[in-house]
């Protein structure tokens, strides 16, 4: 039973909303720092949150102009999780997740959005499993090879690796969301013909 676009709309909604969070938390801490720890809170169980690997949104202290970069000058390993960051001539409010996080959420949203383009957005079929292995390995190597200690990864390579995966990820996932979708309308159309039939 496929033709619902139902989980097509569903993880697109879902998609917009986590992006549109995670990138309104530091606009509002920027404004109330305590409203703005309530989302920091509310992203901690998703993410390791540390300063050293996320991205900032700054906000000049003169002039109140706004720009996007690390939160900490170098790629050096950081062990805090500040959400605000002060600097002689600007303010770093954290974005929640990090680098890693926002490349895969915003580029699982584009993935999401392209793939209408090259196939059926009810279709159950993955794509070979072969593409998302090595969709995973530039990832696994940058994560594997820090996580051990041989290297420090940057914010740059953390966004490339992040951004390739998430791009992939929606063509593995809305296929698993319209089987199970398929297989839930399948089980209410028989519980339908089972009442109709009793109460004939």
């Amino acid at each position: 039973m496929q033709g619902t676009k139902a989980p097509y709309v569903f993880l697109l909604t879902v998609l917009i909303l986590f992006n549109g969070l995670i990138f309104t938390a530091p606009l509002v801490a920027s404004q109330d720092a305590e409203t703005g720890n309530l989302f920091y809170l509310a992203f901690s169980p998703t993410c390791h949150q540390l300063a050293s690997r996320s991205l900032c949104i700054f906000k000049s202290s003169v002039g109140g102009s706004i720009t996007i970069g690390d939160c900490l000058p170098t790629s050096e390993f950081s062990s805090s999780r500040a959400n605000e960051l002060l600097y002689a001539d600007k303010t770093g409010y954290k974005i929640p997740v990090c680098a890693r996080d926002v490349a895969i959420y915003l580029s699982m949203l584009l993935g999401l959005l392209a793939l209408p383009f090259v196939r059926k957005i009810e279709s159950e079929e993955w794509p070979s499993k072969w593409l998302l292995v090595a969709a995973a390995v530039p990832i696994a190597i940058d994560g594997f090879t820090q996580l051990f200690g041989l290297r420090e990864s940057s914010n740059l390579l953390r966004i490339i690796t992040g951004a390739i995966i998430g791009f992939a990820l929606p063509f593995y996932i809305l296929p698993m969301l319209n089987s199970l979708c398929s297989f839930a309308l399948e089980i209410a159309g028989r519980e339908l013909k089972q009442i109709r039939k009793k109460k004939e």
